[in-house]
């Protein structure tokens, strides 16, 4: 099923039909506007194809893109996935990666955590010592005081 969009990327259709606002379509649009001729779909195999994709978006619309593509066209390679064009992995996809920005974000409020937790046990230690020297102090003038006595009346 070649596509017939000529050398414009595929990510540059993604980018037009929603991605540059942050709703990249899905991949039945994709298919059709990779896959178009005329604005028709010309092979009969590409168009059922597309029936079958478009099935499966409706059936299940919150199937994320890759899970959709393996249940279509199959396992993915290492480096390509069907309908994303090359340079797009599979573990992209499935948000198995983060950026180095995000990365460092998280490290800095992880690092700032640890900090604050570290801040509360020192805190938590010191009123254990504390603690255990006014039980000290307690048992020690406790055992200096004699008991007292029970006085009973009539005596």
């Amino acid at each position: 099923m070649p596509h017939h969009i000529g050398s414009k990327p595929i990510r540059e259709i993604i980018y037009q039909k929603g991605g540059k606002d942050g709703k990249p379509p899905d991949l039945a649009t994709i298919f059709f506007e990779t896959r178009k001729k005329n604005n028709t779909l010309v092979d009969s195999e590409t168009i059922e194809k597309h029936a079958q994709i478009q099935e499966l978006v409706q059936s299940e619309p919150s199937l994320p893109s890759i899970e959709l593509v393996e249940k279509c066209f199959g396992p993915q390679i290492r480096s390509h996935v069907f309908g994303f064009g090359g340079g797009v992995k599979a573990k992209d996809l499935k948000g198995g990666t983060s950026s180095n920005a995000e990365l460092r974000s998280e490290l800095c409020s992880t690092r700032e955590e640890n900090q604050s937790l570290k801040d509360c046990l020192s805190t938590i230690e010191n009123d254990v010592k504390e603690l255990k020297q006014l039980k000290e102090l307690l048992l020690a003038q406790h055992s200096n005081v004699q008991p007292p006595t029970l006085l009973i009346s009539g005596e």
